[in-house]
Formats: C-alpha cells, sequence, structure tokens
C-alpha cells in the first residue's frame, strides 16, 4: 500500500500543476467597456398635470350642477304624480283583481293628499283620516270631503270586504279620484 502511495504522490503534483497554469488568453487584460448609459426619468410636468386635474375638478362640478338642475326643471308637482298614476291604473284597470287596484287607487290619492297638504293619510285608516279631516277646518278639503268620504269608502269595500268592481265602477273610481285631484290642486295649502 505504501508503493501505491508513492506512485500516487507524483501523479498527484502533476495533476496540481496542470491545474494552477492559466491560459493565456485569460490572463490578458481587457480594453475599456463602452460606456454605459443610464435613461433618467423626466420630471413630471406640474403645470399640465395641475391644468388636467382642474379640469377634471371644473367637469365634476359642471356635471352636478347640470344634474341638480335638470332634476329641479323636471319635478312634477304632486298633482300631476296622482294623475300619471290614475292614469296608468285605467289602461290596466281590467288586468288587475278587484282589492288590488282599489288599493292602488286609494294609495294614489292618499299619497297625493300627503304631498299635496302634508297629511298623514297614507299611514291611517279611512275613519281616521276623515276625523282628523273634519276636526282642522284649514286644511282647505272641507269642501271635497263627503266627495272624499264617498271615494274612500268604495274603495274599502273592495279593499276588505271582498266586493268585486265591475267594469263602470272601476272606471267611475277612477274618474273621481281625478277629478278629486284637479279640484284641489287649485287650493291653497295652508
Amino acid at each position: 500500500m505504501f508503493r501505491l502511495f508513492i506512485y500516487l504522490i507524483p501523479l498527484l503534483l502533476f495533476v496540481g500543476s496542470l491545474r494552477g497554469q492559466v491560459p493565456a488568453e485569460a490572463e490578458d487584460i481587457r480594453g475599456p467597456r463602452a460606456k454605459v448609459e443610464i435613461p433618467l426619468q423626466e420630471k413630471p410636468r406640474l403645470v399640465l398635470w395641475c391644468s388636467v386635474a382642474g379640469g377634471l375638478l371644473a367637469l365634476t362640478i359642471a356635471t352636478i350642477l347640470w344634474k341638480k338642475r335638470a332634476r329641479r326643471q323636471f319635478l312634477k308637482t304632486p298633482s300631476e304624480v296622482a294623475l300619471a298614476a290614475l292614469s296608468g291604473l285605467e289602461t290596466n284597470r281590467e288586468k288587475l283583481a278587484a282589492e288590488a287596484f282599489a288599493n292602488q287607487v286609494t294609495q294614489t290619492v292618499r299619497q297625493y293628499l300627503a304631498a299635496r297638504f302634508g297629511m298623514a293619510a297614507p299611514r291611517r285608516t279611512t275613519e281616521e283620516f276623515l276625523g282628523d279631516l273634519a276636526r282642522d277646518p284649514k286644511s282647505g278639503l272641507l269642501g271635497e270631503s263627503d266627495h272624499l268620504q264617498a271615494f274612500l269608502k268604495s274603495c274599502d269595500l273592495a279593499k276588505f270586504a271582498g266586493s268585486e268592481l265591475d267594469e263602470s265602477q272601476r272606471r267611475e273610481l277612477v274618474t273621481t279620484a281625478r277629478n278629486f285631484v284637479n279640484s284641489t290642486s287649485k287650493a291653497i295649502p295652508t
């Protein structure tokens, strides 16, 4: 084994000497490289961005003001809303059940009264509403209270008693409601 070691040592020294040798090309010093340009970011144009932001702000304000003006222009009065709802009910009067038809006509008139005269008509029963109307002579509806009472009672019969409404009764309910809205729309609310 010792002999083997003796033969291996010169071999290891020879291999080690080969490994330490560097080729002539690798030892050569390289020449200077080309200059590398690092691109700089452009500075933000402050005036440009401020004008863009100002333009967007002005456009937003103009849009909001235009929408407010358009909303005010197209706001309908309570009588216009009620008459439009009654017209819609008149065209669909055959399609609705008697209870649903009477309920919608009554709600239209009650919402009109709430919007026009500030009464809590949609939240009260017919008796409560008529009692409040009789106690308040300044409401502007005293001249119409008899017609209103007859109208609301006939609607209550269809809603709660289950009575059927034929074509003429439905037409009469819508006509009565329309006449009531037209006659009270000119009254001055107090």
